[in-house]
């Protein structure tokens, strides 16, 4: 069964393995089951790379400024992303959304940041995806303000409450949950916990590469070719065939991203 990597860092990746070559890493890296990856840009240096990345046939793109970030979006900046969201690869803008897990003054530039950018998107008809850390209460209420219910939106890197992915699975019926490679981890209880109840017909398998990595890589440098620890563990959670985990992620990210 083939799968995508719904959301990982490729330029990040190659850098801090001090690699050059993509394909040649993929071919060294990952099995013969994968079939793409949506590689990230979420901050200015990030944009070109990207798009070098996305001439290889089975990388696609996201773009758009993560919240730690926030501080540096202007009207220069968003001048910078807007082209590539003609590129016929750019299948969401994002990553975006509220991170305050490190207590600054940020919070504010952070939601307008967020507004900002979820209006851009919609205006644009492009797919979502929302990093939200330690924010549930804003992320919820500028979702729900901002975001048509329809909207098809990745919410990627799950980890907040049980309350809130319901909350989020309720509201808007296009949205999904991405797993990475935390639901592997032994004190990923409470999250293996909401993996086990989340409808596979929303859920999304991811690594964030290179952050993350699954058991039994764990602290090691996450790639695309990740994936099937993460979808093993979900497998097991559900008692279900690994085999079933793959064609549900499969179909929800060609429902999501187009692909």
């Amino acid at each position: 069964m083939k799968y995508i990597d719904t959301h990982c860092h490729l330029d990040h990746i190659l850098r801090k393995l001090e690699l050059v070559d993509f394909e040649q890493f993929r071919l060294s890296n990952f099995p013969e089951n994968y079939e793409a990856s949506i590689s990230i840009s979420c901050d200015e240096k990030a944009i070109l790379p990207t798009l070098e990345l996305m001439k290889s046939p089975s990388v696609y793109g996201a773009f758009g400024i993560h919240p730690q970030d926030a501080a540096h979006y202007n009207s220069e900046l968003e001048a910078k992303i807007l082209p590539t969201m003609e590129n016929p690869k750019t299948v969401a803008f994002g990553e975006i959304g509220l991170d305050y897990h490190y207590e600054t003054d940020s919070r504010l530039i952070q939601i307008e940041v967020f507004i900002r950018q979820i209006q851009l998107a919609v205006k644009l008809k492009k797919p979502l995806i929302i990093h939200t850390r330690e924010a549930e209460e804003d992320t919820l209420k500028i979702m729900q303000d901002e975001i048509p219910k329809d909207w098809k939106i990745h919410v990627h890197c799950f980890t907040s409450s049980a309350g809130m992915a319901e909350k989020l699975l309720a509201h808007f019926p296009n949205l999904c949950l991405g797993f990475t490679g935390i639901v592997t981890f032994k004190n990923g209880i409470e999250l293996q916990g909401i993996a086990k109840v989340t409808p596979l017909d929303r859920l999304l398998l991811e690594t964030d590469g290179p952050y993350l990595a699954p058991t039994p890589h764990r602290g090691k440098v996450a790639h695309p070719g990740h994936i099937p620890f993460i979808a093993a563990k979900i497998a097991e959670l559900k008692g279900i065939a690994v085999e079933a985990v793959y064609l549900a992620a499969r179909e929800n990210t060609r429902k999501v991203y187009g692909i």
